[in-house]
């Protein structure tokens, strides 16, 4: 059968041989059914024990799914899996994802993903048409930073082709460098801008005219009308978004969607047209600001107050963007440890440097090294601060009260991230997401933590709903008001945990937004669960997915599709580098910690209870049909999701039953 909704074709490119070769999505349907499902499949079956992230076999693969460059709202985004170079103790298989118009270009192109494997002798880029691609010379790009890179790539092939690039970072295997499009859609997380580098890969260009086909037009289009009306303005969180009326005189601000077919107002995504440079005098900016990238002007009377100003701070997210440098590793991760460090006396120069958090000159000089490797200790910052720290010798203490695990600093966990307002028992479900994760996973795993403070009153005084009402809320979402009852402490954490894990899996692999979906609550209905038409709000994606491809999944089925993704990717990390519950627990130590983030309700700091969060632990473990013992996949349960030939091959590592 061929489904709508798929282009049709997976591109698979060889840079050591030069070989291209294309091969029939079907291969991988209706199973994996798009983005990271597809991934897993293909890890699995094509990257060995052993395999490091700057192998040239290591496959990176850059997947759409089938609502991607439909009118599906929100729909817009392109999954990367592979080898993480930024993963640490080890690096392993995870994921990122990114924006734009990048994905659903590739789409029309004539493909669903993109899977290289090798590298070149040489840099290249590759050049993707119409169900054509040609690996083309990118000696002259080399050295570019990423706007550069795709202005000179558009100059030679087209104003309307997309175009995924690296910069410096990328290209000198910094560890926490991003490849990206447009002006602020990256993959941030990861470090796949390096495993491109590795590669010789400076950029991937595309455009497409080919249409995608639907299996049911006028029921998708009128489930994809529901969708986005429900969905317009009922966003904002954790207010109603507006424009800065200054900002729109003085810089051109405006709303500006960071993916396609976005169909919402967040409230921190804005572009600017016109923004004075202080650095590079006389000259003007323009560019994208979304998520963190709002905290380089730094925030008055906060954790991040640097005083770089507006207009210093907007250069120096541009510069970060333009060299390939992670964000979110920068901002609440890198430079607040580095401050702890003066603050404590440990340092106050960088490779000769005074540290002034104050100055545009001081951040321009610590990023443009870390993406070139330069001096010793910005060398040392290149492999990610939780390996820096390793080399240099300092800060081992500081760095636990940033990063929870893998290399990843703190986010909407409660104890890291200081600008984000969860408080106990809320982050014991963060902490449950971050044990059992390969990195930061809160970015692909919105939904609970946050939407809870979104629904709640403490964040958005005006549009907040009751306690009361957010326990009904969560009784029709998670089956008890337990999971969402601000007095509850540790129980009902295992099951949002568990039942969030399959939505991201949803999201990235259908693909869809982070943030608008799951859809689960509504200011615009009496009791606020998300509904429109006769459809429940947590089914949307169900609904688009069956109407545009015809795989007539039930809710149920689609969740068992997911979650068998997650089973594999489990035992891929079993396999291939023996994780087991130990890891896990790795987390406890950071979680520990009475630090900063105070409970707005009762007025008091809560550190995690270590015997209370093994318990949880074991509720997850139940819920997914892991043994307790050392949190792997059973064989009952691998036999449960038909992978009882992967099963085999994991030999002694896993057991019979729970």
């Amino acid at each position: 059968m061929t489904y709508g909704g798929y282009a049709g074709k997976l591109l698979r490119v060889n840079l050591s041989t030069g070989v291209i070769e294309q091969q029939d999505t079907q291969d991988y349907l209706p199973d994996w059914y798009g983005g990271r499902a597809m991934a897993a499949r293909i890890a699995w079956d094509e990257i060995p024990p052993g395999t490091g992230a700057f192998d040239p076999g290591s496959p990176l693969m850059i997947l759409t799914g089938p609502l991607t460059g439909t009118a599906a709202p929100c729909s817009g985004r392109t999954t990367v899996c592979g080898i993480s170079s930024a993963g640490y103790p080890q690096e392993w298989y995870s994921r990122s994802s990114f924006g734009g118009h990048w994905g659903p270009e590739l789409k029309h192109a004539g493909f669903d993903g993109i899977v290289i494997t090798g590298r070149a002798s040489n840099p290249v880029f590759l050049k993707i048409e119409n169900r054509s691609c040609t690996i083309e010379d990118a000696g002259k790009l080399w050295g570019m930073g990423i706007y550069s890179a795709q202005n000179m790539i558009m100059e030679r092939c087209g104003r309307d082709w997309r175009v995924f690039a690296i910069g410096p970072a990328g290209e000198n295997r910094v560890r926490i460098a991003i490849a990206a499009t447009e002006t602020e859609s990256a993959s941030g997380q990861g470090g796949y801008g390096a495993v491109m580098g590795s590669k010789n890969l400076k950029a991937i260009a595309v455009h497409g005219t080919l249409p995608l086909p639907v299996a049911e037009p006028d029921k998708f289009l009128e489930v994809c009308r529901l969708v986005r009306n429900e969905a317009h303005a009922s966003h904002g969180w954790p207010h109603e978004p507006e424009l800065d009326s200054n900002k729109v005189k003085k810089y051109g601000q405006r709303y500006q969607a960071c993916t396609q077919g976005c169909a919402v107002r967040c409230y921190d995504a804005r572009f600017y047209t016109t923004v004075p440079a202080v650095l590079q005098k006389g000259k003007k900016l323009s560019g994208q600001v979304d998520c963190i990238a709002g905290l380089f002007p730094g925030i008055e009377g906060s954790f991040y107050d640097w005083k770089l100003g507006f207009e210093a701070g907007f250069e120096i997210g541009q510069i970060a963007n333009d060299e390939g440098l992670n964000h979110w590793e920068i901002l609440v991760g890198l430079v607040p440890w580095l401050r702890y460090l003066r603050n404590d006396g440990v340092i106050n120069k960088i490779d000769g440097m005074k540290i002034d958090l104050d100055s545009p000159g001081f951040w321009s000089f610590l990023l443009r090294g870390i993406s070139r490797r330069e001096g010793e200790f910005r060398s040392a910052l290149s492999e990610g601060t939780v390996r820096a720290s390793e080399i240099l010798g300092i800060g081992g203490e500081r760095l636990k009260q940033l990063f929870p695990a893998w290399g990843y600093a703190g986010h909407w966990d409660g104890h890291g991230d200081r600008i984000n307002y969860v408080f106990f028992p809320y982050w014991i479900v963060s902490a449950l997401q971050w044990a059992v994760d390969t990195r930061d996973p809160i970015s692909s795993a919105h939904g609970y933590g946050q939407n809870i403070m979104g629904w709640s009153r403490i964040c958005s005084p005006e549009h907040g709903l009751s306690w009361d009402r957010i326990k009904e809320v969560s009784s029709r979402v998670y089956g008890t008001e337990t999971c969402a009852d601000p007095e509850s402490g540790y129980e009902g954490k295992a099951y949002p945990a568990y039942w969030h894990g399959q939505r991201s899996v949803m999201k990235d692999s259908l693909t869809v937004g982070d943030q608008v979906f799951p859809r689960i609550y509504s200011r615009k209905t009496e009791d606020n669960f998300a509904r429109a038409g006769d459809m429940d709000g947590p089914s949307f994606e169900r609904h688009m997915f069956t109407s545009l491809t015809g795989i007539q999944w039930t809710d149920s089925e689609l969740n068992h599709a997911s979650e068998r993704v997650i089973q594999l990717e489990r035992a891929l990390l079993v396999r291939n580098f023996n994780r087991s519950r130990i890891d896990d627990e790795a987390v406890i130590p950071y979680f520990e910690r009475t630090e900063q983030q105070t409970n707005p309700r009762a007025d008091s700091a809560v550190g995690m209870d270590g015997d209370k969060f093994r318990k949880v632990m074991d509720e997850y473990y139940d819920l997914r049909g892991w043994d307790r013992k050392m949190g792997r996949p059973t064989l009952e349960t691998m036999k449960k999701f038909d992978l009882a030939e992967e099963a085999k091959q994991l030999g002694d590592k896993i057991v019979e039953k729970v």
